[in-house]
């Protein structure tokens, strides 16, 4: 399901807190942008997050990935990024493409590189409060009702935002419902303050203009 693609200049936000440049501090941060979008035939979400997380344990990927659609309806689309690591750092981009490769080998998938894109920028924003399975759900109309003040030039998809990395013996792994927001760089401002609005302690921005990618963190409150 789509949040909404082309927005209008409406805006029903309302009045917008102001939020300061240091609400969010870049942690972690890798050079180039990748992305990957593959195609499957239909699959349950609970499929594919199983497969993803396998493949992080049979190879040793850390898997980030944005499953378009909602968890009740069939998977036909994921689009796998970077996640830069202050601990385990990140995967360079030529370990990038060998693990894609090995992925639609043992699945059938299609890679399709070519709809990544080469300007702007794509973040994956999470839209529950915190970690906690009961924590606060925010809904994707938010996002669209503060991103139709922002200009034109931006999509915005509903998506599942899943991860999983083997740390010793043990495959940690997590999937929220979000958001997979593409724009111009200049968005970025309005993403931080809806991060912020969401209390959400990270996101990535993968920077196809700057050609680099990057973990943005949420500081501290106290």
């Amino acid at each position: 399901m789509l949040c909404k693609h082309e927005l209008g200049p409406s805006n029903d936000w309302g009045i917008s807190r102001v939020l300061t440049a240091s609400s969010y501090v870049e942690v972690a941060t890798a050079d180039d942008a990748w992305t990957c979008s593959m195609r499957l035939l239909a699959m349950s979400f609970d499929s594919v997050q199983t497969i993803l997380k396998n493949f992080a344990r049979n190879h040793d990927w850390p898997v980030n990935a944005l499953i378009v659609g909602d968890a009740d309806k069939p998977v036909t689309e994921i689009e796998l990024h970077r996640d830069p690591s202050v601990t385990h750092g990140v995967p360079d981009v030529p370990r990038c493409w060998a693990a894609v490769r090995r992925l639609a080998t043992e699945t059938g998938w299609t890679a399709s590189p070519h709809n990544a894109r080469s300007m702007g920028i794509l973040v994956g924003l999470g839209l529950r409060e915190g970690y906690a399975p009961g924590a606060p759900q925010h809904e994707p109309s938010e996002v669209t009702s503060r991103l139709a003040t922002a200009g034109t030039e931006r999509t915005c998809h509903t998506a599942r935002l899943v991860s999983a990395r083997l740390v010793g013996s043990e495959v940690r792994d997590h999937d929220e419902v979000g958001v997979a927001v593409r724009g111009q760089a200049d968005l970025l401002p309005v993403i931080t303050e809806l991060a912020d609005r969401f209390a959400q302690d990270r996101f990535v921005v993968t920077d196809f203009t700057g050609r680099r990618t990057y973990a943005m963190k949420r500081r501290s409150r106290g």
